[in-house]
C-alpha cells in the first residue's frame, strides 16, 4: 500500500469513536508501516477556562494529566496490544484549533500528517448548533484527514 503520508495522527478524547479511530489508525499504521502518534487536547475553551480560575496551575496541570492518562489507556487499550510502541502528545485549549495547529505545524515540518478521528455523533441538528470538532477540522487543516463511523 503507498501512502504519501508519513505519520497517522490519532486525536483521542477517551470516546467510544475516538476509540475506533485509534483501531483503525493502528490498522493503518500497521498496513503501511508508518508510525502513529495519539494526540490529546486537554479541553479548555472560554468556559471552562472560567471553572478552572479558582485552581492553581498546579491543580490544572494535575487534572491535565490525570484527564490525558485516562483517555490515552483507553485508546491503548482499544488497539488491544499493550507492547506497540505508540507516540503520544498532550496540548491544552480548543480542541478543534489545537488538532488543526498541530497538524499545520507537523505539515510545516514536512512530516504531512493523516488524521484519523472519530465523530461523536451528533444529531444533524446537534451538529449544526453546536458545531464538532472533526467538521472543524476536516473544515480547515491542511492535510488529510478520515473520519471513523
Amino acid at each position: 500500500m503507498s501512502a504519501e503520508f508519513k505519520i497517522i495522527i490519532v486525536p483521542i478524547d477517551g470516546s467510544e469513536s475516538s476509540q475506533r479511530a485509534a483501531r483503525f489508525g493502528d490498522s493503518l499504521a500497521k498496513a503501511t508501516g508508518r508510525k502513529m502518534r495519539f494526540l490529546y487536547v486537554f479541553p479548555a475553551t472560554p468556559n471552562e477556562v472560567v471553572g478552572m480560575s479558582q485552581l492553581s496551575r498546579e491543580d490544572i496541570e494535575r487534572a491535565k494529566e490525570e484527564s490525558a492518562r485516562r483517555a490515552l489507556d483507553k485508546a491503548h487499550r482499544a488497539i488491544g496490544d499493550p507492547e506497540r510502541e505508540i507516540e503520544e502528545q498532550v496540548l491544552f485549549g480548543d480542541p478543534a484549533e489545537e488538532i488543526i495547529r498541530y497538524i499545520d505545524y507537523l505539515a510545516e515540518q514536512s512530516e504531512q500528517p493523516l488524521v484519523v478521528m472519530g465523530r461523536r455523533g451528533l444529531s444533524r441538528i446537534e451538529s449544526l448548533l453546536l458545531g464538532s470538532v472533526s467538521e472543524k477540522v476536516i473544515r480547515y487543516a491542511n492535510g488529510a484527514v478520515t473520519i471513523v463511523q
